[in-house]
């Protein structure tokens, strides 16, 4: 249950913030959002809600997001841009980090009371 409450509140997190993002372009004076951030947190909003309705997929979705979001974090330190696609200040390196350390922490050490067995829940 664990794993598929962390994809739905992350996807609903997600949407919001995707959509907020289109409507300010700094967020509490820290993030600065633009359209193709705003995008990938519409999308990965809609795959955590979607990834909620199974366990599973909900395992996989917070191994792939953990994953993304160091990366981001990683990049976001050494470009100071992330490629030429959107800012990377502290708070946004700080934030991308604490989100795929979270994700990654559901995704791998997580283990659901009552549900399927390491071993099986991959998919």
């Amino acid at each position: 249950m664990a794993a598929r409450r962390f994809a739905a509140l992350v996807g609903i997190v997600f949407l919001f913030l995707g959509i907020l993002g289109f409507f300010y372009s700094n967020l509490f004076g820290l993030f600065h959002l633009n359209t193709p951030q705003n995008v990938i947190h519409l999308v990965a909003g809609v795959l955590g809600l979607l990834a909620s309705s199974y366990v599973g997929y909900a395992y996989r979705f917070a191994q792939v997001l953990g994953i993304v979001f160091l990366t981001l974090a990683v990049l976001g330190v050494l470009t100071r841009d992330t490629l030429g696609l959107m800012p990377a200040g502290l708070a946004e390196n700080v934030l991308h980090f604490a989100v795929g350390a979270i994700a990654l922490y559901v995704g791998y050490v997580v283990i659901e009371s009552g549900g399927p067995s390491r071993s099986s829940r991959a998919v």
